[in-house]
């Protein structure tokens, strides 16, 4: 009887197109992020792993336990998560952050085993995400030329003047927040590289400077926010972009010497522009500055007491940690925090894995986060991949710098806004081409 289910779903309409539907549905899980709450990406995001189980079961007749050593590090890593479940005081309040990671682990592997078989539309999801943030950034432009009104306080205001004051664009991502929508804007901002170095190589160079302004475009929402962790995120994102130009710049040409002298111009004058729009807005700036204002602004003082208070609780729950998600946290954190400063989180992703999970999930993870730079710098000095695949590689080591250097100051990262585009491009190194 199973065999006679297996032959009539092998011969079904559903089966012969499940990788175009499986597909529509990741696109769908991406558009979601701009317009949904975080209960429906959930939603899509197990209706994409059931077809890809699916597929696996029933189709192909055969699952591949086989694992990279970054996806044997994540594995442990949510092991270790499981064990700090079982070891938490409030189980039940720790259960639903659980299944928000299982969730995430469970969407990261099967979008890994689709992009096994479907390489080819990682180009196209690239495009669409570019496009989504296109959008986003669009919108957040207008926000801030419009003066949007804050939804809370967003912004110390203390010896600010009102021309020093930033308009924090939000645009449409829910709960409507300027850090989150930064910092989804930070996640993808290596796409634009990607499309950028892709269509110069291919000897399209109009379609490369299009992507080349809709960058800008980009830069321009995320500095429109107001977050300053993003803009901690730009000091390891930008280094690591000019790194790795010039070690490509030198290889192929011998040094800067020998670029064509339009090419240079074209440099050096979008970095003066995007220098002179910085310098030319007083409240950037004034933004940019109070970074290093520390106890002095009310916003970086109130994460200092939020960082004593989960130290404390860090250091009274090394091993398994409180276990994991904002509600537990919540919980425990009012037994730890000074009066009058509540919060949601740590406010420093590290932090916040290592108070959630304990110390040796927290290093598990860094050891995947390792573990998939050294493979795409593998991919990268291989000479014998492509160039799209050099520069794919490229691109989620600079995801991994921006969101890294954000995720110091904040914890957005843990929304699934980021998280899905995260796992969706880190799973791209699954792809016949990155191995």
């Amino acid at each position: 009887m199973f065999t006679n289910i297996k032959k009539y779903i092998n011969n079904s309409l559903f089966s012969q197109n499940i990788d175009r539907i499986t597909f529509i549905v990741l696109l769908a899980l991406l558009f979601c992020a701009i317009c949904t709450s975080s209960d429906m990406m959930g939603l899509v995001a197990l209706l994409f792993s059931f077809l890809v189980i699916f597929k696996s079961i029933f189709i192909e007749n055969k699952i591949d336990f086989s694992l990279k050593p970054f996806e044997k590090a994540l594995l442990i890593y949510f092991l270790l998560v499981t064990v700090s479940l079982f070891a938490s005081t409030l189980f039940k309040l720790s259960l639903h952050g659980y299944i928000k990671t299982f969730i995430y682990i469970l969407f990261f592997y099967c979008a890994g085993i689709f992009f096994k078989t479907n390489s080819n539309k990682i180009p196209i999801i690239i495009l669409f995400t570019t496009g989504l943030m296109s959008y986003e950034s669009i919108i957040a432009i207008i926000q801030n030329l419009g003066g949007v009104v804050e939804i809370s306080g967003w912004q110390d205001m203390t010896n600010i003047n009102p021309e020093e004051v930033v308009s924090r664009a939000y645009g449409t991502l829910q709960p409507y927040n300027p850090n989150l929508l930064a910092g989804y804007l930070l996640c993808g901002l290596s796409n634009f590289v990607y499309l950028i170095l892709v269509n110069l190589k291919s000897g399209k160079k109009r379609i490369a400077l299009v992507f080349l302004c809709l960058l800008f475009l980009n830069l321009t929402a995320i500095i429109y926010t107001g977050c300053r962790g993003a803009y901690l995120g730009f000091l390891l994102f930008f280094p690591a972009l000019f790194i790795a130009l010039i070690y490509y710049v030198k290889k192929q040409f011998g040094g800067l010497s020998n670029i064509k002298k339009r090419y240079k111009n074209l440099s050096i004058a979008s970095i003066i522009g995007f220098i002179l729009f910085i310098i030319t807005n007083p409240a950037l700036i004034k933004r940019f500055e109070s970074i290093f204002a520390l106890r002095a602004d009310s916003s970086i003082s109130f994460r200092f007491n939020v960082y004593e208070a989960v130290w404390r609780m860090f250091l009274d729950n090394p091993i398994f940690g409180i276990g994991v998600g904002n509600q537990n946290f919540r919980e425990i954190y009012g037994l730890y925090m000074k009066t009058g400063f509540d919060a949601l989180g740590s406010y420093c992703v590290p932090l916040e894995i290592a108070v959630e999970s304990g110390i040796f999930a927290l290093g598990a993870f860094i050891i995947f986060l390792i573990l998939v730079i050294k493979h795409c710098l593998k991919v990268c000095l291989n000479n014998q991949k492509t160039t799209n695949s050099k520069v794919l590689a490229l691109s989620i080591i600079l995801m991994i710098a921006a969101t890294a250097g954000h995720g110091l100051f904040d914890t957005i990262w843990f929304r699934p806004q980021l998280q899905f585009l995260f796992w969706t491009t880190i799973a791209m190194l699954n792809s016949k081409d990155l191995n």
